[in-house]
């Protein structure tokens, strides 16, 4: 049975919030819960059954008209009850004014549009990328795109693993994991993931999540050219779209082998390709927000972004490191005035912006290039 067709309609008693930024209306009782997905579908039948008390970028707040308890299960699972002094959706902290290092500038001047845009066309063109299409055939959209991006980690020297963490029908569910060590003993860690996977329409999906595939790829093309004192571990999530299936099991696989500890911080990038206003929304929870500020502070500094901060966190393969404890950030297209096409078919290529996305790889890499000790290869690229 439908949800729409055994819940009540709610009576709406709260104008959405347009200010960007606002308080939770006190008038209002009951929890409020954070919207953990945002996908069309969704939206559309919990508004039957409830009212927006706040709406700033990627933060929707809702107050339930029926008790929370009577949802269904899959309807349950995609709300978060929070509290108000998590909530945040903002321009970032100014922060101290400071000089860009030569150094860094030097290491985001290698970002190239052009070859992060023919990133993102090869995975948007294997087909439907779906993990569901995993079920289906053993050479699924979602398979080559696995082949195509483990392939590519290869090519730029780093040691490559497929993280398969579930059986399907006809294949299996895998992330790719990209790694080069430091060279020293007890050396903290870098995670940078983005999602591979799509919602499964024909060679679409590009902004969602090819776009954010292909800034891991770039990033670790760019990196591979650079000692670190850090390790470097680059992820191609999948089954994000499921239920953030192959972050869980990242985290998961990676606490298994005593690896998780050594992660100093992760950046997650899920569709950065849309760009109308030059926003760059970074999400994370409130106990990072310094950090996340400090993030916002190399975006002014580095690139032409705008940098929001953005909390709560949900729905993204950031959500699994921050509860691992991790400091991490979602970097993300401004939600005020995200991609028309997400979740949709017509997801293409052809209205993206590949200087914003590239604008969005250069900040990624400015924080990596601040918080480690980069020394150039002169035999790499």
């Amino acid at each position: 049975m439908k949800l729409s067709s055994r819940l009540p309609a709610a009576v709406s008693f709260l104008l959405l919030c347009a200010a960007p930024v606002c308080a939770l209306e006190p008038s209002v009782s009951g929890p409020s819960y954070l919207l953990m997905s945002h996908d069309p579908v969704f939206l559309e039948e919990i508004s039957k059954i409830s009212s927006t008390v706040y709406s700033a970028g990627r933060t929707r707040l809702i107050k339930l008209s029926m008790p929370f308890s009577l949802l269904p299960p899959e309807t349950a699972a995609k709300l978060r009850e929070v509290s108000s002094d998590e909530v945040y959706n903002a321009p970032a902290a100014k922060g101290p004014k400071k000089t860009a290092d030569p150094a860094v500038l030097a290491i985001i001047a290698k970002v190239d549009g052009a070859r992060l845009m023919g990133y993102a066309d090869s995975i948007t063109m294997t087909g439907k990328r779906s993990a569901a299409q995993l079920d289906i055939s053993a050479a699924s959209g979602n398979r080559l795109a696995m082949d195509y991006i483990a392939g590519t980690f290869k090519e730029l020297g780093y040691e490559t693993q497929w993280q398969c963490y579930k059986d399907r029908k006809a294949d299996k569910e895998c992330n790719i994991v990209a790694r080069r060590k430091a060279g020293q003993s007890g050396a903290k860690a870098v995670l940078v993931i983005g999602h591979m996977d799509s919602t499964g329409y024909e060679n679409a999906g590009a902004d969602d999540n090819a776009s954010g595939a292909a800034g891991v790829l770039e990033m670790a093309r760019i990196l591979a050219g650079y000692k670190s004192d850090h390790d470097f571990i680059f992820v191609t999530a999948n089954g994000e779209e499921n239920g953030i299936t192959g972050g869980y099991a990242c985290a998961k696989k990676l606490k298994e082998s005593g690896e998780l500890s050594s992660v100093a911080w992760a950046i997650n990038m899920d569709m950065i390709a849309w760009n109308n206003d030059g926003v760059l929304e970074i999400e994370t929870n409130k106990e990072f927000s310094a950090h996340a500020n400090w993030v916002g502070a190399q975006a002014r500094l580095y690139t032409k972004l705008e940098p929001y901060i953005a909390m709560p966190a949900w729905g993204s393969d950031h959500v699994p490191f921050l509860e691992a404890g991790i400091p991490t950030y979602l970097s993300i297209e401004h939600w005020e005035n995200h991609n028309p096409c997400y979740h949709k078919a017509c997801d293409k290529m052809s209205a993206l912006s590949w200087d914003y996305a590239a604008d969005i790889v250069r900040l990624n890499l400015a924080v990596i290039a601040e918080k480690t000790r980069l020394t150039p290869l002169a035999s790499k690229p």
